[in-house]
């Protein structure tokens, strides 16, 4: 795309980087999940340069919300640096074998557990964590937490917070203002290294970055204004909805997308066998 963008496609570029935005500061994660069906969708971009290009504009959104986050809310250091190290690593596994791997399979798999991590946290209010630990053992945990995020990261082209923040919640006992916290700054490290790694591939389209990501800053920090002004279980409920929505879109569209695949295969096997 060239950088005299068409006035339709700059309108949808703001939309785009607008909702993501508001999606990173208010979920603690990145906002490609949203960001990446427009790009797919009205921008026309193909499935991995959209991946490629929307870590890029998270490194940017996901460093002004953490920013933002940090004023309000405490991190813990120790866990962040433990998820920050495991999510590093996971992201450029992620992105170098994101070309190898069928994209949309991989997004059907993370629009099933984004559904069930959010029900669970919707449906009970009291979440007993998996782990009461500390030390080595909580710092191990998070790393392999941050490892998995990671993967997914630099594969979908995701922040990744949709795995850190439930996890942190679920698994380790973290608040969930504090989860949100922590991810933002994991998201940063994480979608830093799978961009780079997408950039060197040639899978980053900087033409449209750079319309998307003037609309997210703004929209970031509001994100962050809403997030720090709920309460502990009320932002989880708000977290549960959204992502609850976001992984039946996924579904869906990943799952149009394998129908339109097979069928369009069929009807190539068939004309050559005709031929």
């Amino acid at each position: 795309m060239s950088a005299a963008t068409p006035p339709r496609n700059a309108l949808v570029s703001s939309v785009a980087g607008a909702s993501g935005g508001f999606l990173s500061g208010v979920l603690g994660g990145g906002g490609g999940a949203i960001m990446i069906p427009f790009m797919t969708g009205p921008l026309r971009m193909g499935q991995h340069i959209a991946h490629g290009t929307s870590l890029a504009i998270i490194v940017v959104t996901a460093a002004v919300a953490a920013t933002a986050f940090t004023l309000t809310e405490p991190i813990g250091l120790g866990l962040t640096t433990a998820l920050t190290l495991g999510a590093v690593a996971g992201a450029i596994a992620g992105a170098k074998g994101a070309l190898r791997i069928p994209a949309m399979r991989l997004r059907q798999l993370l629009a099933l557990f984004l559904i069930a991590v959010s029900l669970r946290l919707l449906l009970i209010d009291s979440v007993e964590p998996v782990f009461d630990i500390s030390g080595i053992a909580e710092f191990t945990v998070g790393a392999a937490i941050g490892l998995v995020g990671g993967l997914a990261s630099g594969a979908l082209g995701v922040g990744g917070g949709s795995i850190f923040v439930p996890s942190l919640v679920l698994v380790l006992g973290v608040g969930q203002h504090e989860a949100q916290g922590i991810s933002l700054w994991v998201v940063v490290a994480a979608s830093l290294v799978g961009a780079f790694t997408h950039y060197r591939q040639g899978t980053v389209d900087v033409q449209v970055a750079r319309w998307i990501a003037p609309a997210a800053l703004p929209a970031a920090i509001v994100g962050v204004i809403l997030a720090t002004s709920l309460s502990g279980r009320s932002l989880q409920v708000l977290f549960a909805v959204i992502l609850t929505a976001l992984g039946i879109q996924m579904l869906i569209t990943a799952s149009r997308r394998l129908r339109r695949e097979r069928t369009a295969a069929r009807e190539l096997a068939a004309s050559a066998d005709a031929a």
